[in-house]
């Protein structure tokens, strides 16, 4: 009989003066089977658990806005969902295929936002600095969801 266990699977962990038995061995050939089967299966699951890696940037605005001057990011992976977190906590939501950003806590939201989605790349330009997410010296926080498949 062991004398003692291990922390995580409760197999058997013998001392010298302990009694080694075959059932001993046998039991914890069970706990390994079964914690290596419950592992094969979560692993077998890893490709449903979805299809996205978050990616981060930053940069710092240029004081440009319009079409003239639009602002583009890349990506490692195509972007699909990509939030910009500007100056006192005014942020952006940019959402793939669609041309128009969301701006939840601006007020008066700002208008007439141009997005263009491009493989790797998504560039916009908007009517003013603030609705381009682009003033000069600003530091802008970017967290985007990109398509792995």
């Amino acid at each position: 009989m062991p004398s003692n266990q291990t922390p995580n699977y409760s197999l058997s962990q013998w001392s010298r003066d302990d009694r080694v038995l075959m059932d001993d061995f046998n039991a914890d050939n069970a706990k390994i089977d079964a914690a290596l089967k419950e592992h094969a299966g979560q692993l077998a699951m890893l490709p449903f658990c979805g299809n996205c890696q978050i990616c981060t940037q930053t940069y710092t605005g240029t004081g440009t806005f319009g079409e003239d001057n639009p602002k583009s990011l890349y990506f490692s992976y195509p972007p699909k969902l990509v939030v910009i977190v500007g100056p006192n906590g005014i942020f952006m939501i940019m959402v793939h295929g669609s041309p128009h950003a969301l701006f939840p806590n601006s007020s008066p939201p700002p208008y007439n936002m141009c997005i263009t989605w491009n493989g790797n790349y998504v560039s916009w330009f908007g009517n003013h600095v603030k609705s381009q997410m682009n003033a000069s010296g600003a530091a802008y926080y970017v967290v985007a969801l990109c398509s792995k498949s």
